[in-house]
């Protein structure tokens, strides 16, 4: 299957949120954006599946509108379930909201390391990314990575915010080190880059 991907970064916050589809179908990695333009892009695709890197505010903000739009699965680590429920675990606080969120459980998938989902007759690969928070997941789909606030092109997530951990990060690098390195790496904030890029010029990766 023919993938495209779009990103999305029209709010405030500046976190990236992610478009994967064909001619038929999509599905969205972090809900972060303005949902009108969202719709008026995805026209008569169906939308399949939302999936969250982690559950920070910033990278949660759209998904109850979502939810309400769509007729969808939503996807995320157990541990991010929690965090949205909670406004000091999901920074939310940091960002000035106080409002006390409500998510219907029947309506999530937990999913973890190891789990690989269906997207047409491509594979979403499921990698459990911890060091930034205790619910980061990264999302493998053929040569691309998806890794919300893991990496960036010059610089890694901070892991002093809550459930954050430096050691967890460290083995998490380690671990992307040694994927391919023409890797596409897909960040929750900044632009795509290509791993080997990152293993050149970043100097959390040396």
């Amino acid at each position: 299957m023919n993938l495209s991907v779009e990103v999305f970064c029209d709010a405030g916050y500046l976190a990236n949120s992610y478009l994967i589809y064909n001619s038929e179908v999509c599905i969205l990695i972090d809900p972060a954006n303005n949902i009108k333009t969202l719709k008026k892009f995805i026209g008569d695709k169906k939308l399949v599946g939302v999936f969250l890197t982690h559950g920070h505010y910033d990278h949660f903000i759209r998904l109850f509108d979502i939810i309400k739009e769509f007729d969808c699965n939503v996807y995320m680590h157990k541990n991010a379930y929690k965090k949205i429920l909670d406004n000091n675990l999901s920074c939310a606080t940091l960002f000035g909201c106080y409002d006390k969120f409500e998510l219907d459980q029947n309506k999530i998938s937990f999913i973890d390391e190891g789990c690989v989902l269906g997207f047409g007759d491509t594979k979403i690969k499921v990698l459990y990314h911890p060091g930034h928070t205790n619910c980061s997941l990264s999302y493998k789909i053929d040569n691309m990575l998806f890794c919300g606030d893991v990496l960036f092109p010059m610089s890694v997530g901070r892991s002093d915010l809550p459930t954050g951990n430096v050691i967890a990060l460290n083995d998490t690098l380690a671990r992307i080190k040694k994927m391919k390195h023409n890797l596409l790496v897909y960040p929750g904030h900044d632009e795509m880059f290509v791993l080997s890029d990152a293993l050149k010029y970043n100097p959390y990766l040396k």
